[in-house]
């Protein structure tokens, strides 16, 4: 059954019509493409309409009844650019029900993110925000609410061919306004990532639920103890009689009641937060800290993440969110399994299902790679194309010993240079991190930048062209646009000297992590592994353990091949482990 209707759209309930609409998608150049759901978990939701538009026709196919979507499969999966408004949505609908993989696509929101150089400050990127700003054209939402399971309205069915519709024009706009911004490479990268991370989201990653709550329980008696010491460093107000069996008579996590506590002690405190309590030579001030990091590992980790574990397919499937950081850096929600606690007791708790094994991949101190690509630092780049350890070699320049007598301690504190002169610390910062006083402090810096002057050239450089341009890009081009410096205070400069030192560092990791995504995903296609997680420069795959040597040279070389896009000095390394546990 074919319905043609007043209003440019046709309604397609028979399956035997769907060759012809795809004939003419085939012709098209690029194609406006849609879903309406039923919810907004593919898991737990189904699709009601796919909605394909061309500049002369828009096509709505009510999935109600039309179960069988083959014909359109080489459409979808290949042909024209698909445009859609948060594709990464659409993706995961069409592949969870459909095994679909659709491909290219233009993200018009992904685009409208990326424009906005990182100052996503009181801006909204939804479909009728972005159509607002780039064609100055309304787009009304009301109907994206109702109810989308029964039978249709005429006002739904113009809403759903509206809304692919407006994405051609939208295209066409963003995509000319990416090519005047130089943005076409990185707005490759982001479009090509957004299968990877669709599936990686709908794979989803497995919780040891009983090590968990064994890790949890023992976390909780840490904190309790920690609570009793922080407690025992502080008297008891006057006037306050201890009443049994309540519990503390101060509470911990008030910043108040903190902050009166530490006058007792005779110590005036500006506020409680980390880098004021440092300067605190007093031992309640570390037990306070102690105290703080357990509570947030309770609160934030162990007593939430099992409530986000799926009831179908037992696995915790966070939502990952390409261009809201702006570096690049792909933040994560629900929950944020990028930022559990770096301890094998925290990580060891994500496991393979039986039978499989995790394949566990991280680039080797991209970061400083990068930054010796940059700044063409000869000595970066000869230590790094010579296999030296970096971190051993700064220790040996900055303390004047040879390579073969250097410490543990020179190491590390080498390293923590190393990594905080890149992300913009200062003396003061870097100092309190050395457990050293600020002039020896300054000292070690002159030491460094005297042995690596390129990197400090490029350093200064760049923040002095963020506060003077107000632009910067990544290798790959990825723009970061700036406040003008006279609207700032002292600190807003200082802070935005710091982050522009890091940007074209942090920005090209991004890059290379996001091309890493496109070919592990395409590199395990046709294997029984999948992506499970990403954590900046690190990527978690989960197999069959019998493929697991395969998988591992697999994504060794698509990883090294992602670097090397963009690096060009300075070799790429990648080390990559298997455990039954995720570990590093």
């Amino acid at each position: 059954m074919e319905q043609k209707s007043r209003t440019d759209y046709t309604l397609i309930t028979d399956a035997e019509k769907l060759p012809k609409v795809a004939a003419v998608l085939e012709a098209a150049e690029v194609v406006g493409a849609d879903i309406e759901t039923t919810g907004l978990s593919p898991r737990s939701s189904e699709v009601r309409l796919l909605q394909l538009a061309t500049p002369n026709e828009t096509f709505i196919v009510d999935l109600l009844s039309v179960e069988d979507i083959g014909p359109l499969r080489g459409i979808l999966e290949d042909g024209p650019v698909k445009v859609l408004h948060n594709a990464k949505f659409d993706y995961a609908f069409l592949f969870w029900h459909y095994g679909i993989r659709l491909s290219p696509v233009f993200d018009t929101m992904l685009a409208a993110q990326l424009l906005s150089g990182g100052d996503h400050e009181g801006r909204s990127y939804s479909l009728d925000a972005v159509a607002g700003r780039y064609l100055d054209e309304a787009v009304d939402k009301t109907e994206q609410v109702t109810d989308w399971s029964g039978r249709l309205s005429e006002r739904q069915l113009q809403y759903a061919a509206k809304d692919a519709r407006v994405l051609l024009p939208l295209q066409e706009r963003l995509k000319s306004e990416l090519e005047l911004e130089k943005l076409k490479l990185v707005g490759r990268i982001e479009f090509g990532a957004v299968g990877a991370l669709a599936e990686m989201e709908l794979a989803g990653i497995k919780l040891d639920v009983a090590k968990w709550k064994e890790l949890e329980i023992a976390v909780r008696e840490r904190r309790d103890l920690a609570a009793g010491k922080l407690e025992s460093y502080f008297p008891e107000p006057e006037g306050m009689l201890p009443l049994e069996g309540i519990g503390p008579s101060l509470n911990l996590n008030s910043p108040k009641q903190i902050t009166d506590a530490f006058k007792l002690l005779g110590i005036e405190l500006a506020d409680t937060k980390v880098w004021t309590l440092l300067k605190v030579e007093h031992p309640a001030a570390k037990a306070l800290l102690h105290y703080r990091e357990l509570q947030k590992k309770l609160g934030t980790y162990l007593e939430t993440y099992p409530k986000y574990i799926d009831e179908k397919t037992g696995r915790i499937h966070a939502s990952f969110l390409q261009c809201r950081v702006p570096t690049g850096r792909l933040a994560c929600t629900n929950p944020n399994v990028q930022q559990i606690p770096n301890e094998d007791e925290f990580r060891s708790c994500f496991v393979a299902e039986e039978g499989n094994t995790l394949v566990i991949a991280d680039y080797s101190q991209i970061e400083l790679r990068i930054l010796a690509e940059v700044s063409e630092d000869p000595e970066f780049v000869r230590a790094f194309n010579e296999g030296e350890d970096l971190h051993r070699l700064t220790a040996s320049t900055m303390y004047s010993v040879p390579m073969e007598s250097v410490t543990k301690e020179q190491r590390s504190d080498a390293k923590r240079i190393n990594f905080g002169l890149m992300y913009g610390r200062g003396a003061k910062s870097l100092s309190a991190q050395l457990g050293t006083d600020e002039v020896r402090g300054r000292k070690l810096i002159a030491e460094y930048f005297a042995n690596y002057p390129k990197v400090q050239q490029l350093l200064h450089e760049t923040a002095d062209r963020a506060t003077k341009e107000r632009t910067l890009r990544t290798l790959a081009g990825r723009v970061r646009k700036f406040k003008p410096a006279d609207e700032l205070g002292r600190q807003e400069k200082g802070a935005l000297r710091r982050e522009a030192m890091n940007y074209p560092i942090q920005g090209a990791s991004a890059d290379i992590a996001k091309l890493a995504l496109i070919y592990i995903n395409k590199a395990l296609r046709d294997t029984e592994a999948r992506l499970i997680n990403s954590i900046h420069d690190e990527f978690v795959i989960e197999c069959p353990e019998k493929i697991a040597p395969e998988v591992s040279e697999k994504v060794k070389q698509a990883m090294t091949f992602a670097g090397e896009k963009l690096l060009k000095n300075v070799p790429v390394e990648v080390e990559v482990m298997t455990s039954k546990e995720w570990r590093k």
